[in-house]
């Protein structure tokens, strides 16, 4: 024991040494005091550490407070582990003093990383360097998550300043806890304007990060995996999509997020038209000169399924007579589809794709129209729009996933002759999720649902024919695919 105490001591002293060695400036008895008090701080880093390790948080804590407030330029990793230590404790801890001692710790720890910012990441590594924003959001986290009396006003000012700070740089757990914490505090002042503004506003932001995350996702190449056909297992003979590894971390940290906020977001009831109604009304006449308020009011208005309303319309119309924007446009074309009028608004849909300068802006719009279109049975007009939506954005996988559902829907002749069909569905919903990993899930579970369109294998055999055939159908060759 005494021989392991003593190597663990020799340790750190050469890993504290090591990393004093690198902060230009300063000696190694600056970082970790003189004398007495630097033995202190060696003894105190190895018991904590050989705790720490163990997972031994309670006999860590002790020792661990002591290097931090006697050596807090000594290393990045005493923040890092006083993160693990306070949080496991708190959640453990039933005495109410000393959870109030151990969270006040875990909030001023956070506190003297950023007071010592600079120099910490004077010294640290690639992957320790941090921002003020990044502590900030785990303060918010902890704070949010163990404060004995918690505040959501407060909780929520600490995470937008990090936020704020970091901008789209945002870890997913911070965005989820964010808007849950922003919906607390709009849930218990519901009568406030000002606060449920906030609220959508803040679910705006948490949403336009996934969505530009989950856009970058699309960058990697993901992998088709073809049928086992000798297997048993359903799930194993269809095709599937298996995203490449950065894809797949993306999505399955950010849209699990966005779709947990969407759920809290519908359940708030806080965007419904009567308020925001109440919300934007005196705005919208007050700044019916200004272009950009009233396109940004377009935007949210759309956002929130708000596109029907005479508030939307007045906004729409304001903007179109000061210039025909894409949001204006877009704005007329929903009054008029609104009043039946399909032909006349499909122009001012039209005219938006005209008036953008932005090709994914211009896909959105085909792709709205091609959405039009399929509710109303237009298949062949679907279609069209399907790829002119391609044309502008060639990564939008709900477009490959609407115009399978179109090949779907126009199958017809005998069975042989509709297994083209599925087969061809098939390709377009594989390639949707190869293109765009958001889409995998849908995907997948589409060519699952498809498989049961094609021919049997067993009457196949009797007619010479082969899985693996090209044939041909709607304009396009697929390769048959037996069940």
């Amino acid at each position: 024991m005494e021989k392991r105490l003593l190597a663990a001591l020799m340790l750190a002293a050469a890993t504290i040494t090591a990393s004093a060695q690198d902060y230009s400036g300063t000696t190694f008895n600056d970082r970790i005091g003189h004398g007495q008090d630097s033995i202190d701080v060696i003894n105190s880093f190895s018991l904590y550490r050989e705790a720490f390790k163990d997972q031994n948080y309670a006999e860590a804590y002790d020792s661990w407070k002591e290097v931090l407030a006697k050596a807090p330029l000594s290393q990045i990793r005493i923040y890092q582990d006083g993160t693990v230590i306070c949080e496991n404790l708190l959640q453990k801890e039933t005495d109410a003093a000393k959870k109030e001692e151990i969270f006040n710790t875990l909030m001023n720890m956070h506190d003297l990383r950023i007071k010592n910012l600079d120099a910490l990441n004077s010294f640290a590594s690639a992957t320790t360097t941090t921002t003020k924003g990044n502590i900030l959001c785990r303060k918010a986290y902890d704070y949010y998550c163990f404060a004995p009396q918690k505040d959501n006003n407060k909780a929520y000012e600490i995470f937008r300043s990090g936020i704020n700070d970091l901008g789209q740089n945002v870890d997913a757990y911070v965005l989820y806890y964010f808007i849950e914490c922003s919906y607390n505090r709009f849930y218990n002042n519901q009568n406030d304007l000002q606060v449920r503004e906030d609220f959508i506003n803040d679910y705006m932001n948490c949403n336009d990060i996934c969505e530009m995350l989950l856009e970058q996702a699309k960058g990697y190449e993901s992998q088709i995996i073809p049928a086992d056909t000798t297997s048993a297992d359903s799930a194993d003979w269809v095709e599937r999509v298996v995203l490449a590894p950065e894809a797949e971390a993306i999505v399955r940290n950010y849209q699990p997020t966005q779709e947990r906020c969407n759920d809290l977001f519908v359940k708030s009831g806080a965007a419904d038209c009567a308020a925001l109604t109440k919300i934007y009304a005196e705005k919208v006449e007050a700044n019916k000169s200004d272009l950009n308020f009233l396109n940004g009011i377009l935007k949210t208005l759309q956002n929130f399924d708000c596109a029907e309303s005479d508030l939307y319309y007045k906004a729409a119309d304001y903007a179109y007579e000061l210039n025909k924007t894409p949001n204006a446009a877009i704005g007329k074309a929903q009054k008029l589809l609104k009043a039946g009028n399909t032909a006349e608004a499909m122009k001012y849909l039209e005219e938006a794709i005209s008036l953008s300068d932005d090709n994914a802006k211009k896909g959105k719009i085909a792709l709205s129209i091609a959405s039009i279109l399929y509710s109303k049975g237009n298949i062949s007009g679907c279609t069209q729009y399907c790829n002119k939506t391609l044309q502008y954005a060639p990564n939008t996988g709900k477009a490959w996933l609407l115009k399978a559902s179109c090949v779907v829907r126009s199958a017809s002749g005998d069975a042989l002759q509709k297994s083209y069909y599925y087969c061809l569905a098939t390709d377009y919903a594989l390639k949707a999720a190869s293109v765009d990993p958001s889409c995998a899930g849908a995907a997948n579970r589409q060519v699952a649902a498809y498989k049961r369109g094609y021919y049997p294998k067993s009457e196949a055999f009797f007619q010479g024919i082969k899985a693996g055939q090209t044939v041909s159908v709607m304009g396009a060759t697929t390769t048959l695919r037996l069940q």
